[in-house]
C-alpha cells in the first residue's frame, strides 16, 4: 500500500459495497439490538393494522415486522433494492417513490424510518419527518433510527470530514414548531462492531465513511492510523461503538 492510496468510493449497488456491508453485518450487534428495541415498541401498540416502512431498502426490517400487522406498505425509491424487496415480500404494497412523493393508501399504526435520513439533505429532514408523521394513525407511533451523534462511526466521520448526522437539533425544531401536538422521546441504544483484525475493520470503516458522498476520500493509511488509535483492543481485535438513536413520535394527548 502506498502512502497516498485512498479508501474506496462505493457504488451502493456494487459488489465492493455489498462485501463491506456484509462484513459490518457479520460483526455487529446493531441490527439485533434494533430488532429487540423495535419489537418492544410494536408489542405495545394498541392496534396493529398497518406497518409503513419508509426507506425499506431490500425489505430486511419489513420482513421482520410484516407478520405482526395485517398490512405492510414499503416506500423505497431505489429500483434495485425495491426489486429485492418485492421478491422477498410479494404481498407487500410497494411504492417506488421518495418519501415526499409517496402516497400510502392507509395510515400506519407503526411508521418506521430506519437509517434512511443519511441519504437526505439535513435541511430537508424536518419536512420529511412531518411527512412521515402525517401517515401515522391515531394511537400509532412513528419511529426514526439513526446513528448517535457521538458514536464511534460519527466521530470518525467528523474527524475526516467535519460532519455529523445530528438528529437532536431537528427534533428540537420539530417540538418548537408543533408544541404539544406530538409527544417526542429520544433514546440512545448501545451497539458495537467487533472485528478480529485491521483488514476487516478497515472494510467496515470504508462502509461507514461512504455514508457521505465522497469526493476527496482520506488515505487508507490515515484511516488505519485512526482505527488503531481509537478502536484497537489489547488482544489485537477492534471495537467500534455504533450506538443508535431511536426517536418515538406519537400524537399528543389532546389529539388521541
Amino acid at each position: 500500500m502506498t502512502d497516498d492510496a485512498r479508501i474506496r468510493i462505493f457504488d451502493s449497488q456494487g459488489q465492493d459495497y455489498k462485501q463491506a456491508f456484509q462484513i459490518f453485518l457479520d460483526h455487529t450487534d446493531q441490527k439485533r439490538n434494533a430488532r429487540t428495541w423495535l419489537e418492544r415498541v410494536v408489542k405495545g401498540l394498541p392496534n396493529r393494522q398497518t406497518f409503513i416502512d419508509a426507506g425499506a431498502g431490500n425489505g430486511e426490517l419489513a420482513k421482520t415486522f410484516a407478520g405482526s400487522f395485517h398490512r405492510t406498505i414499503a416506500v423505497e425509491p431505489n429500483t434495485y433494492l425495491l426489486n429485492q424487496l418485492r421478491q422477498a415480500l410479494p404481498d407487500v404494497e410497494a411504492h417506488d417513490r421518495p418519501i415526499m412523493e409517496a402516497q400510502p393508501t392507509a395510515q400506519g399504526d407503526f411508521v418506521l424510518c430506519s437509517h434512511t435520513l443519511y441519504y437526505i439533505p439535513a435541511t430537508e429532514w424536518l419536512a420529511h419527518i412531518e411527512r412521515l408523521v402525517s401517515w401515522m394513525a391515531p394511537g400509532g407511533v412513528t419511529v426514526l433510527v439513526l446513528q448517535h451523534r457521538e458514536s464511534g462511526c460519527m466521530n470518525m466521520l467528523h474527524h475526516f470530514f467535519g460532519h455529523r448526522f445530528e438528529l437532536r437539533q431537528t427534533m428540537e425544531a420539530f417540538r418548537a414548531k408543533h408544541g404539544d401536538r406530538y409527544e417526542v422521546t429520544m433514546t440512545m441504544d448501545p451497539a458495537h462492531v467487533e472485528t478480529p483484525d485491521l483488514v476487516k475493520t478497515s472494510a467496515v470503516a470504508e462502509f461507514m465513511l461512504n455514508l457521505l458522498n465522497l469526493t476527496n476520500p482520506p488515505t487508507k493509511r490515515d484511516v488505519e492510523t485512526y482505527l488503531n488509535a481509537h478502536f484497537a483492543q489489547p488482544n489485537g481485535s477492534f471495537k467500534i461503538p455504533v450506538h443508535q438513536d431511536f426517536v418515538e413520535i406519537r400524537h399528543g394527548a389532546a389529539r388521541r
